[in-house]
């Protein structure tokens, strides 16, 4: 060891001016961490050394680590290698600082044994000299500053000295923030360990005796957290657990978060919470230095599972009981989800009314349920309850629907929908069966369209019905006859006599035409008809002669031999849009007239030239 030599500096350097560079740097930044990595600089260049650095001691006095650190450009950062060291390494040091303070070593190969750990570790660095000064805090050795193959003024440690003197004042400053952010957190966690992410290396903060057992003296951080986690893990949890403290993923896993965490049960069945904390970032904004800690929290995790079983059991009895009044209900109710037009619900009101025993009888399709459906408005329901939106008024529909034995069935639906409170977007839909009511209904409304006597269509229906295949462009023929001579029916032989010629024509009219053709009394002994689809003289002629010769067959035992003939007038439509009733019958009733009017002809087609 060579003793300082305060007097002896090279010439145009001053120790007085770069110590106040020094102060002045420390004193003039808020930011304390980048401070003392300035002031290291400072040191390193007056030196004209490859690094000037900072280690610190563990309170444990086991361990040290390279906190802060410059060097000369070109020369390779020990930093990481450095972080996590034995103090016992330079135990020799120790020494040094306690009986004379700093010191300089100036050849490595003379001074320090080669067959220590001490030589191993400086060599491996590639140091031959440095120097030295203990960081003294309430006379308590708490680390050092040093700077490795120094160049120049090697012949005075006044600076390093010095600058030792007034930097554990800062450093203990921002210690102190960490201290007590640390201790806090200590409160919470039983073990809890600083990671440098880019170095894999690690520092305890604080820990017990069941998480030391699993501790295996690993050097990297990685390495040391697989092996404890692993054995502290039951196998059950040990796969998330890995997974999640893999620090490869980690950085990725924090991009948007300061804090993520992972439950876990232990070996001896101990429920735990594992964190990782962000404590530093570099410039890109990428996690750089982390607290992992683990907390226990098993009197409240199973209180938290105690009560989620509790709910699931109270959960699971509602729905059992929701279920059986869902199935009590006379109105069938189906639900279906939005998103994928999946059935949700349907209980055995609406199976039945669609012709099912269960929903495995159709794979809880809903299309399939949709396409039993029989209405001309069937596409404007489905459109309708598809734009459907939550708070609308229920959709109202009427649709008929055909059972397995042929039985047709009325169904009222009304739809509303409603958001779960899963969130998820569902239509419930209340099915009536209103079969017996729609029965009533259509006698009604057939009673009301119906012409007594005969069984027709009255006139009012008949004509309406006329009305629409008109406006429709349906192309056909209408024709309008009456009873010759049916006034002296009526006075011969009683209108008792005269009921049964109508109703024995209103039955020539119905074994001569169609189901769908429009056949109608309008009113005494005059009738009319609508065949859709005829559109030529020649297929009218045929129908017509149809219509005659079942006339002709009339025998009403009361009339003897006197037989029933009739005079028809018929118009052939041609679909032009905006032909009416009135026209028509009108052209029909001209036809007819000069028909009745002729000798023996008994019936005519309109023309415009009649």
């Amino acid at each position: 060891m060579i003793p300082e030599d305060k007097n002896n500096l090279p010439a145009g350097i001053s120790i007085e001016q770069t110590l106040l560079k020094c102060v002045h740097t420390l004193n003039s930044s808020e930011n304390i961490k980048a401070a003392i990595q300035e002031l290291l600089s400072i040191i390193g260049e007056f030196h004209d050394a490859e690094r000037a650095y900072i280690f610190e001691f563990d309170n444990d006095g086991i361990m040290m680590h390279n906190t802060y650190e410059w060097c000369r450009q070109g020369i390779e950062p020990q930093m990481e290698l450095l972080s996590n060291l034995e103090i016992n390494v330079i135990s020799r040091w120790m020494d040094y600082f306690k009986k004379q303070g700093e010191f300089y070593i100036n050849s490595l190969d003379e001074v320090v044994s080669k067959d220590s750990e001490e030589y191993r570790l400086l060599t491996i660095q590639g140091i031959e000299s440095l120097m030295a000064a203990p960081l003294i805090s309430n006379s308590k050795l708490v680390g050092f500053l040093g700077v490795d193959n120094p160049h120049r003024c090697t012949e005075s440690l006044l600076l390093l000295q010095s600058v030792a003197a007034f930097i554990i004042n800062d450093i203990q400053k921002l210690e102190t923030i960490e201290h007590k952010i640390i201790s806090a957190l200590a409160g919470i966690y039983i073990s809890m360990h600083v990671i440098n992410l880019p170095g894999d290396s690690y520092r305890e903060i604080t820990s017990n005796s069941r998480i030391n057992s699993f501790l295996s003296g690993e050097k990297l951080a990685s390495a040391q957290l697989y092996t404890a986690m692993r054995g502290m893990t039951s196998p059950s949890h040990r796969a998330q657990v890995l997974a999640f403290t893999d620090l490869k993923t980690l950085p990725e896993r924090l991009a948007d978060t300061n804090i993520i965490s992972q439950e876990f049960l232990s070996f001896d069945s101990v429920w735990c919470r594992a964190n990782f904390i962000v404590v530093s970032c570099d410039e890109t904004g990428r996690p750089e230095t982390v607290i992992y800690a683990v907390q226990r929290i098993d009197e409240v995790k199973r209180r938290e599972l105690e009560y989620q079983n509790a709910l699931r059991i109270a959960l699971e009895n509602q729905n059992e009981m929701y279920t059986e009044i869902l199935q009590l209900q006379g109105n069938g109710i189906m639900a279906v989800r939005i998103s994928d037009f999946q059935l949700m619900a349907m209980n055995s009101a609406a199976l039945k009314l669609f012709g099912y025993a269960n929903t495995g009888e159709f794979g809880g399709d809903v299309h399939r349920l949709i396409d039993k459906i029989e209405s001309e408005h069937k596409e404007e329901y489905i459109r309708a309850i598809k734009n459907l939106k939550i708070g609308d008024a229920p959709h109202v529909f009427e649709w008929g629907i055909r059972q397995p034995d042929g039985e047709y069935r009325y169904v009222l639906s009304h739809v509303k929908i409603v958001r779960l409170s899963n969130g998820c977007r569902t239509w419930l839909n209340s099915l009536t069966d209103i079969t017996d009511k729609k029965g009533l209904e259509n006698k009604l409304l057939r009673l009301s369209e119906m012409d007594a006597l005969t069984g027709l269509r009255n006139r009012g229906s008949g004509e309406h019905k006329i009305e629409k295949l008109l406006a429709a462009g349906t192309k056909g023929m209408f024709c309008l006859f009456d009873i010759n001579k049916f006034k002296s029916v009526n006075d011969t032989f009683g209108h008792a006599v005269g009921d049964k010629v109508l109703v024995a024509l209103a039955d020539c009219l119905k074994h001569t035409f169609r189901e769908n053709d429009i056949a109608m009394r309008l009113g005494g002994d005059e009738y009319a008809v609508y065949a859709s689809g005829i559109q030529d003289e020649a297929s009218g002629r045929e129908c017509i002669l149809r219509l005659l010769k079942q006339v002709e067959a009339i025998r009403i035992e009361e009339m003897g031999e006197r037989k029933v003939s009739v005079s028809l007038g018929a118009v052939l439509c041609d679909g032009e849009k905006g032909t009416v009733f009135d026209e028509i019958y009108q052209k029909a009733d001209s036809a007819m007239y000069i028909c009745k009017n002729g000798d023996g002809e008994h019936f005519r087609f309109y023309s415009t030239q009649s």
